[in-house]
Parts: C-alpha cells; structure tokens; sequence
C-alpha cells in the first residue's frame, strides 16, 4: 500500500512518469494490446454499419423505381412530377435536416444520396412532362445548370463528400450539355472540341484531388484521380490517330500524366 501510495505520489509531482513505471514493470505490450484491441472493435460496427446504410440506401431506390414504374401510366403529369422531381427534393430536405441534427452519423448523407439520384431524373420528367421543346439543348442545359447550383448550395451549407460528388458530376453534365446547345450540330462533327474539353476536365478533376488532400472531401480523391487520369488519357489518345504531333507527344503525356498522378497521390497520402 505504501509503495502504491509512494509511486502515485511521485507520479503526480512530476518526479517519474507514467511511461516509465509501464517501462520499468514491462506493462507497454499488455497496454498496447488492448488499444489495437478496442480500435478493432470500435472498427468492426462502423464498417458493417456503413455497409447496411449502402444496401439500405440501394433497396430504397430499387423500390421506388419499381413503384414508380407499376403506376407511372396512371398518376398523369403532375404525379409523375411528383415521384421523381418532388420526391427527390422531399428525401434531400430530410437529408438535410438529418445532417443538422445527427451530424455524427450517416444517415443523413444517405438520404442526400438517394435525392441526388432523383433529382436530375426528375428534371428531365419535368421538361417532358411540361412538353417543353425537345430539339433544343438549352433546357436541359439550364436545368443541369440550376441543379449544379444547387448542390453547390447545399454543399456550401453541409460541407458534404456526397454533395460534393453530386455537384461535381451535374456540373460536368451541365458543362457538356451547354457545349452542345452552343454548336448546335451532332457530336460526331465536334470530336476534337469534345476531346480537348474532356482533356481539360480531367486535369480539372485531378486539381480537385489535390485539393481535396486535407479537407472533408479525402473520399472522393480516389474516383477524382481514376476519372481524370481515364478522361485525360483517353481524350488525348482519340487524337493520335488524326495528327502527327498528337502521335510523337502522346507518350510524354503519359508519362508526365502518371509522374504528377503518384506524386499528388503520395502527397495526400501523407497529410491524410
């Protein structure tokens, strides 16, 4: 007892500490074993969690889609709007109020990912059902355009990895979109224009990586990397066969593609 007494007493005035009792008695191993423990169990239920809220986030859809596709001949305009545009509006304003009040978990976020597959849907519906003209882009466009904004609202507000994604992929839609309502003629006229613009938005995407290495958008450095790596490389490789620069650089582009890729991956890798 005095001995017990006589160590927590110099313990606590600074003479020895802590790391050198568990240092001196051999107790470091036995303590570490039970951290990696706990993690381990702390671990387990979080994945397995996250799993049930993507399978649960996927039936969701799957049944929505199917009731909507068993009444859709028989809810007329306004209902179909409603399925699909205001449903996808209805389930990220639940989303959002989720992530307000439960910001810890993550079924806030998987109500956002269930609207965000709703709503470009439903935008389209909406244009259809409104028989708004169909030879022209521009609506669609100014509706990828409104969408884009959106999330970007959202994203500003929730600072969300899966309102980032969803901003990103509309924006790159609307960009496409409005590059085709402005030539106004068929893709297979405008190759190079759609090449060299994939080239800049997969340099684009890999420039959100980079900058997404310390915030709360690290998920998504993986798919940035992976689809501007493949949009970069691809677009600059439909060109090799109709020009004779494209075809003596495009290996220096490869080359200096991947040397940049790992350096900014290893980069983030480091401050994650």
């Amino acid at each position: 007892e005095e001995l017990l007494q006589e160590i927590s007493n110099k313990i606590s005035t600074g003479e020895i500490s802590r790391e050198e009792v568990f240092s001196r008695f051999g107790f470091v191993p036995t303590i570490q074993g039970e951290v990696n423990t706990e993690n381990l169990k702390i671990s387990t239920p979080f994945s397995v969690t996250k799993m049930l809220y993507v399978l649960g986030a996927v039936i969701v859809v799957i049944g929505i889609l199917i009731f909507v596709s068993q009444i859709w001949d028989d809810i007329g305009s306004f209902g179909r709007i409603a399925v699909t545009l205001g449903l996808g509006f209805l389930i990220t304003a639940i989303g959002s109020m989720l992530l307000k009040s439960k910001p810890d978990e993550n079924i806030g976020t998987v109500f956002h990912a269930i609207g965000g597959m709703l709503i470009p849907g439903g935008a389209m519906v909406t244009l259809s059902e409104l028989s708004v003209d169909s030879n022209s882009l521009w609506p669609v466009a100014i509706a990828f355009g409104v969408i884009f904004a959106f999330y970007l609202l959202l994203n500003f507000i929730h600072k969300n990895a899966v309102l980032t994604f969803f901003a990103i992929a509309n924006g790159t839609a609307f960009i496409y979109i409005l590059i085709e309502a402005i030539v106004d003629g068929p893709f297979y006229r405008h190759e190079d224009l759609y090449a060299y613009l994939t080239m800049v938005i997969g340099a684009s995407y890999l420039l959100l990586a980079h900058a997404f290495r310390d915030g709360w958008n690290k998920k998504l450095i993986g798919v940035l990397y992976f689809f501007g790596i493949t949009g970069f490389l691809g677009a600059a490789f439909s060109q090799v066969f109709d020009s004779v620069p494209w075809q003596m650089f495009y290996f220096l582009i490869i080359v200096i593609s991947l040397v940049l890729s790992v350096y900014m991956k290893s980069k983030s890798m480091l401050v994650m």
